[in-house]
C-alpha cells in the first residue's frame, strides 16, 4: 500500500509555516491533486520542527484562514456540527487513501475524544504528524463557528497555546495520539457555504415529482456530507419509509439517486469550475479518485479530464 497524504493538508502547512514566519523551502504545494506522498508532509514537518520546535506544530493548522476559498476546505467547514466535521476530515483521510486515520472515540456537544491511528499495522504517525494534525482539527472546529476551542492530550494543551516541555515529554512517552476536544457553542451555519453545486439546480429532473426534486437538491447541494437515507428524511422533514415510497413511486432507490447527484455536480464542476480534476471528485462524494473515474466512465463515455477538456464552456481558469 502506498503512503499518501491530503494534497490540501500540504498547502494549508506550508501556509502556516509562512504566518509564523518560518520558512517552507520549496515544498510543493500539490496543486493539481487530491493527494501526495506522505514523505512530502513528513518532510514538510520536519523543517517546521528545525524552525520552530515542536510547540509551532498544532499553530500550523490556522493557516486555514487564508486558504477559506478552497473547495476542500469549504466542503470541511460546511458541517453541521463537530461530529459532522469529524466524519468529513475522516471521508477526506478515506479518499486520499492515508494510512494514518483519526478513530473518533466520543463527541457529542461540547467534547470530542479521537485517537490517531495507522491503519497498515506499522509505520504509526510520530508524534510531529500528531501535533499538526490535531492543531488541523482544532483550527477547523473554529472555522465552522464554535468558540472556546481548545485541545489537549492528558494534561497537556495543544492548543490555543501549547508548552514546548510538556510536548516534548508526550513525544518521548509515545502518548501524543489521543486528543480531547472542548469547545463551546454552536456551528455558525452559513457562514461558509459549498460554492457550486447548488448552481446545478437544474440538474434535477422535471420529471421527478416535487419530494424527489428537494431529496435530489439536499445531496446535490452538500454532497462532502456523510449522507445516508435517514439523515436526508430527517432533512426534509419526512420519515425514513415516506422518502423511500416517494423515489419508489418515481422508479427511483436511495442509492440511484445519490449517484445521479454525485455524476451531475461532478459534471458540472468539471464544466464550469477551475477545481482540479482530482479534487472534483472528493466534492462530490465519490470514494476515491478510481471510484470517480469509474463512474463518469459509465455515465458519459469517457474519464473526467477528457470530459473537460472536450467539452469546457469556457477556458479553466488556473488556480
Amino acid at each position: 500500500m502506498s503512503d499518501f497524504a491530503s494534497a490540501a493538508m500540504l498547502r494549508v502547512l506550508v501556509q502556516g509555516m509562512r504566518e509564523l514566519g518560518l520558512d517552507p523551502g520549496d515544498a510543493p504545494p500539490g496543486d493539481g491533486e487530491a493527494r501526495v506522498q506522505l514523505g512530502l508532509k513528513q518532510g514538510l514537518v520536519q523543517r517546521a520542527v528545525l524552525q520552530g520546535g515542536l510547540a509551532c506544530l498544532p499553530l500550523l493548522g490556522r493557516g486555514l484562514r487564508r486558504l477559506a476559498h478552497e473547495p476542500t476546505h469549504q466542503a470541511l467547514v460546511a458541517a453541521h456540527s463537530a461530529s459532522d466535521l469529524l466524519a468529513r476530515w475522516q471521508r477526506l483521510e478515506r479518499y486520499v487513501h492515508s494510512r494514518h486515520r483519526c478513530v473518533v472515540e466520543h463527541c457529542d456537544d461540547t467534547q470530542a475524544c479521537v485517537r490517531h491511528v495507522t491503519v497498515t499495522g506499522q509505520g504509526a504517525p510520530t508524534a510531529a504528524e500528531d501535533f499538526v494534525v490535531a492543531g488541523v482539527l482544532a483550527a477547523l472546529l473554529e472555522s465552522i463557528g464554535l468558540r472556546r476551542v481548545s485541545l489537549s492530550f492528558g494534561e497537556q494543551g495543544l492548543f490555543p497555546a501549547s508548552d514546548p516541555q510538556g510536548l516534548a515529554q508526550a513525544a518521548a512517552a509515545g502518548a501524543s495520539a489521543l486528543w480531547q476536544f472542548h469547545w463551546q457553542g454552536r456551528p455558525a451555519r452559513g457562514s461558509a457555504p459549498v460554492p457550486g453545486p447548488a448552481a446545478w439546480a437544474q440538474g434535477a429532473d422535471p420529471a421527478w415529482a416535487e419530494p424527489v426534486r428537494r431529496a435530489y437538491l439536499h445531496l446535490a447541494a452538500d454532497l462532502a456530507r456523510p449522507w445516508g437515507l435517514p439523515v436526508l428524511a430527517g432533512a426534509m422533514g419526512l420519515s425514513t419509509r415516506s422518502l423511500q415510497r416517494q423515489l419508489a413511486a418515481q422508479g427511483l432507490s436511495y442509492s440511484r439517486l445519490l449517484a445521479e447527484a454525485r455524476c451531475r455536480v461532478a459534471a458540472w464542476r468539471l464544466l464550469y469550475t477551475g477545481d482540479p480534476v482530482a479534487e472534483v471528485g472528493f466534492l462530490s462524494g465519490f470514494s476515491d479518485q478510481p471510484h470517480f473515474t469509474r463512474e463518469l466512465q459509465k455515465r458519459v463515455g469517457m474519464p473526467p479530464a477528457a470530459y473537460r477538456q472536450a467539452f469546457a464552456a469556457r477556458p479553466v481558469p488556473g488556480r
